[in-house]
C-alpha cells in the first residue's frame, strides 16, 4: 500500500508507479522521472536507489548536453525571437549531432576543443556556436552542476571581412535596369542605406511624402512562428531618414498595392524572396554576384564620397555609435583615396 510522502501509486493496469525528481530546470521547476513494477516493494527499492544516486552526484550533471541546451534556451526570455531562432538552428544542426548525447558530467575541455576544431563552419559562425555553448555551460556551473571546462578553449580568429561595394560605374549599370515597380526597394536601399529586413517591413504609412521623411519602425524577420514584423534591430535602428528628391518623385508615382512599399500582388515580399529578386536584377545588369547587404555598404561609401560627415551617416544607418561607422567605412575606394591624397599637392603651389 502506498504511504504518504512516498510518491508511489497503483495504476489502472495493476502496476505500481514511483515518481522521483530527476532535476530542476533553470526556472526552478522539477522535472520528474518514473519507475514501474508489478510489486510495490520493487518500486520502493528502485526509488531508494534513484535517491541514493542523487545524493552521490548532482542529478542535473547526468542530463545530456542536448537536453540541457533545450532547457537553457527556453529560459532565455531576453533574447530577440530572431536571435533565439539562430541559436536553435546552431544547436539542432551542430551542437546536438556532434556532442549532444554526452552527459554534462562527462564533458571536459578536450571534448569541447575537439568539437570546436572539427566543426565545419566559418570562423564567425564557430565563434557564435562556442558563445552559445559557453553560456549554457556557465548557467549549469551557476547552479553547481559542473565546473568551468570552457575557459581555456581556443576558437579561430575572425578575419575582418572586406566590405564589398559597387563602383559608381557598376551602380549606374544596376540603376539602368531598375524600371519595374518592384525595383523600388533596391533604389531605396541604395539611397537610404536600409537593411533588407527594414525594407521588407516598410509601409506606406512610414513615408511622409510631404516632408520627405522615411521612418524606420520595424524589421521583417523569420522566427519559429514564421515571418514576422518585429521591433528594429536596436534602439538607434528606429530612426528618421530624409528621402532624396529624385527618389521621392519615384515614390509619389508608384501605385499603392497594399500597406507595404515593396509588395507583389498586394502582398509584401519576404526577405528571402526579395534577395532572389535582387539577384535577378544583378544578372540583368551583367554585374557580379554580391550580397544584398552590399547595397547598404554602397550607400555609405557614396555618402562619404560626396562629403557626408560620419556623425550624420551613423545616424542615418542606425548605428549605436560613430565608432562603428568609422570602423566599417574608414576605408575608401581606390579612386577616392587617390583624389584625397592628390589634395596634398596644393601645399606645393
Amino acid at each position: 500500500m502506498a504511504r504518504r510522502g512516498e510518491n508511489i501509486y497503483k495504476r489502472k493496469d495493476g502496476r505500481y508507479e514511483g515518481r522521483y525528481i530527476k532535476y530542476y530546470d533553470l526556472s526552478g521547476r522539477a522535472v520528474y522521472g518514473y519507475v514501474y513494477d508489478r510489486k510495490y516493494t520493487a518500486v520502493k527499492q528502485r526509488l531508494a536507489e534513484r535517491k541514493a544516486e542523487k545524493g552521490r552526484t548532482p542529478v542535473q550533471a547526468s542530463v545530456k548536453l542536448c537536453d540541457w541546451l533545450d532547457i537553457w534556451l527556453k529560459s532565455q526570455s531576453n533574447l530577440k525571437p530572431t536571435t533565439k531562432q539562430i541559436y536553435k538552428s546552431y544547436i539542432a544542426n551542430h551542437l546536438c549531432p556532434a556532442i549532444g548525447n554526452i552527459p554534462l558530467k562527462k564533458l571536459n575541455t578536450e571534448i569541447l576543443q575537439a568539437f570546436i576544431d572539427n566543426i565545419e563552419l566559418s570562423a564567425s559562425s564557430v565563434k557564435t556556436v562556442f558563445s552559445i555553448l559557453r553560456s549554457a555551460l556557465s548557467a549549469a556551473q551557476d547552479r553547481g552542476f559542473i565546473t568551468d571546462i570552457w575557459s581555456k578553449i581556443k576558437v579561430p580568429k575572425c578575419e575582418k571581412a572586406i566590405v564589398k561595394v559597387l563602383t559608381p560605374k557598376q551602380q549606374r549599370q544596376l540603376e539602368n535596369v531598375l524600371t519595374g515597380d518592384g525595383d523600388i526597394g533596391i533604389l531605396i536601399c541604395l539611397y537610404t542605406g536600409l537593411r533588407i529586413g527594414e525594407l521588407c517591413a516598410l509601409k506606406w504609412s512610414d513615408i511622409n511624402l510631404e516632408s520627405a521623411i522615411l521612418t524606420v519602425n520595424g524589421t521583417q524577420a523569420r522566427t519559429e512562428n514564421g515571418v514576422e514584423i518585429l521591433s528594429p534591430k536596436s534602439r538607434t535602428s528606429n530612426r528618421e531618414i530624409p528621402v532624396p528628391p529624385f527618389l521621392l518623385n519615384k515614390l509619389k508615382l508608384l501605385p499603392h498595392n497594399g500597406d507595404f512599399v515593396v509588395s507583389h500582388n498586394g502582398k509584401p515580399y519576404d526577405v528571402r524572396t526579395y534577395r532572389r529578386y535582387f539577384k535577378a536584377a544583378l544578372k540583368r545588369a551583367d554585374l557580379p554576384d554580391i550580397k544584398y547587404h552590399s547595397l547598404r555598404h554602397t550607400f555609405a561609401t557614396r555618402a562619404l564620397e560626396v562629403g557626408m560627415d560620419y556623425k550624420t551617416l551613423s545616424e542615418i544607418l542606425g548605428h549605436s555609435s560613430v565608432g562603428i561607422t568609422l570602423d566599417l567605412y574608414a576605408h575608401s575606394l581606390k579612386e577616392h583615396k587617390i583624389q584625397q591624397m592628390n589634395k596634398l599637392n596644393k601645399l606645393h603651389k
